[in-house]
C-alpha cells in the first residue's frame, strides 16, 4: 500500500512534491494544484502527484494479476 508522505518523512524535509504525493492518495485531483503555473513549486507538485498515480496504478495492475493467476490454478 502506498503511503503518505507526511507519516514518513519529518516536516523540515516536506516539498511540494511530497504534497503532490499526497494529494493524489488523498483524493485531490491534478487540476487543483494550489500552486500558480508560473511558480516552480506548481511543477514539483504536479510531479509528485503523478509519480503517486504512476505507482498507485503499477500497483492496482500487478494486485489483478496476482488475482488472475490465483483464479487460474
Amino acid at each position: 500500500m502506498v503511503k503518505l508522505r507526511r507519516d514518513e518523512i519529518s516536516e523540515d524535509q516536506y516539498s511540494p512534491l511530497d504534497a503532490g504525493w499526497d494529494a493524489h492518495l488523498e483524493g485531490i485531483r491534478s487540476s487543483d494544484n494550489p500552486y500558480a503555473i508560473n511558480n516552480w513549486k506548481h511543477y514539483d507538485w504536479e510531479t509528485g502527484w503523478e509519480l503517486a498515480a504512476a505507482l498507485e496504478q503499477k500497483d492496482s495492475n500487478a494486485g489483478s494479476e496476482s488475482q488472475n493467476q490465483q483464479g487460474s490454478g
